[in-house]
């Protein structure tokens, strides 16, 4: 095992050492911490930013490159179902590299992955056209997204796992684990800052420009990732042979639950994500607001996911996690009315503002939630599994679903039925305020107690 820098955390694990009781496992220093948040962000950058950029050429490259023929809602229909392929390929990943995450260790399972999620980019970023290869084109377009979404499906267990587990004695234990989403966040703001930078001919040949691209950014991600340590939580259960033979299986015998449950909550960010940075792209174009507006407003917003990453943490070391959450809900559900018709009136300014809004409470606040909330909710030996399992879920409830199911609901259309935007958001933030009402607050536990309970 490659320690993190060879800092001492990794060491007090050695095989030589006598084995700790869960009191005694040490507290990480915060330049360990700093560095491992590092490494699984640059990681995560990386992954979600190939997985926004195909969200972008989904909303308005694909339809006329992969499917010409089709009348045009319905070739941005099937151009947001080809998107939609992702996220049940992202729960699979979730199972496949929970399984090896929580047996053979989060450090192996997390190479694996971006790997996975950088080659298959690369590969669509190369793939010709339907006027090319006809119909073998959208085959493969969709063969490809599910291959990236594998590779995905693995992260958010993996970089949940590790700074949770490493953060576990820290009193700011809430901040760092905030940090497993910050790659995400800013994986999208580099997607978007990239469709910004080839708005003029991201539809056409720039798509492909910015796929290539992670081809550069992989390496370094890798490299960083390497130098990666198992936690020291992991490494006793490893050392007692607690570890579970079948974890992304057992997890559910134990946890189902808990996952349906945080699966919901997850949802409702996951729907924020996929609108207001893929579907809304579509949504505004048709309501008559130019691409480089657009690609403007994205890009200013994403400062807003990132800002309410930041803040998660923090506030949620300071009041309970689950207040923190109803507010985040609350707050999006209701900016999505007057967003909605901001759009439609082509109100550029307010439709900025309420981006930004919308992206921070809906995005920013709930993605530095979910890494708590998720790792607060299961022992060590499923952590990977159930962490990773929930949110992938959460893809297939919204991810899925709602760019395709909007593009129908509201076609060519928005003036007349702009209003299915916030039914919506209220549909699905109704089901996650439900769900958290049978969520225990966790700000208070430890998470050794729920290795002690498992056994």
């Amino acid at each position: 095992m490659t320690p993190v820098l060879n800092l001492p955390v990794a060491k007090e694990l050695s095989g030589d050492q006598p084995y700790m009781s869960e009191s005694s496992v040490p507290s990480a220093d915060t330049r360990t911490l700093i560095i491992l948040a590092f490494s699984a962000t640059a990681g995560v950058l990386v992954e979600f930013y190939d997985f926004a950029i195909f969200g972008f050429a989904a909303a308005s490259a694909f339809p006329q490159i992969f499917f010409p023929k089709l009348p045009p809602t319905q070739a941005l229909v099937f151009s947001y179902l080809a998107y939609a392929a992702g996220h049940p390929a992202r729960l699979l990943g979730a199972f496949i590299f929970g399984h090896v995450g929580d047996r053979s260790g989060r450090k192996f399972a997390f190479l694996i992955n971006i790997v996975v999620v950088g080659a298959s980019t690369c590969l669509t970023g190369l793939l010709p056209g339907y006027a090319t290869i006809g119909i073998a084109a959208p085959i493969l377009l969709v063969l490809l997204r599910i291959i990236q979404g594998i590779g995905v499906g693995g992260e958010f267990g993996g970089a949940t796992s590790l700074l949770a587990e490493f953060g576990a004695k820290r009193r700011s234990r809430a901040f760092w684990m905030s940090l497993a989403n910050l790659g995400l966040a800013l994986g999208i703001m580099a997607a978007s800052g990239m469709f910004l930078l080839l708005r003029k001919s991201f539809a056409t040949t720039g798509w492909r420009v910015a796929m290539l691209f992670s081809a550069i950014v992989v390496i370094p991600a890798l490299v960083a990732r390497y130098k990666l340590a198992d936690s020291p939580l992991f490494e006793q259960l490893k050392h007692r042979e607690q570890l579970a033979r079948l974890p992304s299986f057992d997890v559910f015998r134990k946890h189902a639950g808990s996952i349906l449950l945080l699966a919901t909550v997850a949802a409702f960010q996951n729907l924020d994500t996929v609108v207001t940075g893929t579907y809304i792209i579509s949504f505004m174009r048709l309501a008559g607001i130019p691409l480089a507006a657009t690609a403007i407003i994205l890009f200013v917003s994403r400062f807003a996911d990132v800002t309410g990453v930041l803040l998660s943490g923090p506030l949620a070391d300071l009041c309970k996690r689950k207040r923190l959450a109803y507010f985040a809900i609350v707050a999006t559900m209701l900016i999505s009315y007057p967003f909605a018709l901001a759009i439609v009136g082509r109100h550029v300014v307010l439709v900025a503002v309420l981006e930004c809004l919308i992206v921070l409470f809906g995005m920013g606040l709930l993605h530095g939630l979910l890494p708590i909330l998720t790792s607060e909710a299961f022992p060590t030996r499923f952590r990977y599994s159930g962490a990773g399992i929930s949110y992938g879920l959460s893809g297939i409830l919204a991810g899925m679903i709602a760019p395709p199911l909007l593009a129908k609901l509201i076609g060519q259309d928005v003036v007349h039925h702009w209003h299915y935007l916030p039914v919506t958001y209220a549909v699905y933030g109704v089901a996650a305020m439900l769900a958290l009402l049978f969520i225990r607050e966790t700000r208070d536990i430890r998470l050794e107690d729920l290795d002690t309970s498992e056994t």
